[in-house]
């Protein structure tokens, strides 16, 4: 993504109220801005999918994430996952589910993200390697005592999602 992409700038109800480039989001935490995060979920094994996030990358590189995508102006969350998933993982995702949302303040910005599940169906991954390092399965129900490196906002997911209604 540039700089000078276009973002919604939402308020705390997530209502648009105006536009901002990427690079204004990212240096004023008065404007929040649309994000939204992600992770495949295998039902039939009970598996969630984490990435292993590129250690070249500025922020959490080599730690455990879910994926995660800015959302450009006049787009939905549900362009910016399927955009998300091509990108990253190779295929355009067909079924998900969203289970929870916030709002995080950092690094001099805010972001309204909404977070979903996507019921993987076996579609053949094909990873972004300039973004990801490595893929790794956990089962769902060691995934809150799993002795990973999460990212931050990972971490808040994994602590706050009731991954056994995910499936």
């Amino acid at each position: 993504m540039s700089d000078n992409e276009i973002l919604d700038i939402v308020n705390e109800k997530d209502e648009v109220i105006g536009t901002a480039t990427r690079k204004d989001c990212h240096s004023n935490p008065h404007l929040i801005h649309r994000t939204v995060h992600f992770t495949l979920v295998d039902p039939r094994n009970k598996k969630v999918l984490m990435t292993i996030r590129s250690r070249k990358k500025k922020h959490d590189g080599g730690k455990y994430c879910v994926l995660g995508e800015h959302i450009l102006s006049g787009k939905t969350y549900i362009d910016a996952i399927k955009r998300g998933v091509n990108e990253e993982l190779g295929f355009v995702p067909q079924k998900f589910k969203e289970l929870s949302h916030n709002i995080f303040t950092y690094d001099n910005q805010r972001e309204f993200v909404r977070f979903f599940i996507i019921l993987w169906n076996n579609e053949q991954i094909k990873y972004d390697t300039s973004e990801i390092e490595d893929l790794v399965w956990v089962d769902i129900d060691k995934i809150v005592s799993a002795d990973l490196d999460y990212s931050d906002m990972t971490r808040y997911w994994i602590k706050t999602i009731k991954w056994s209604d995910s499936m």
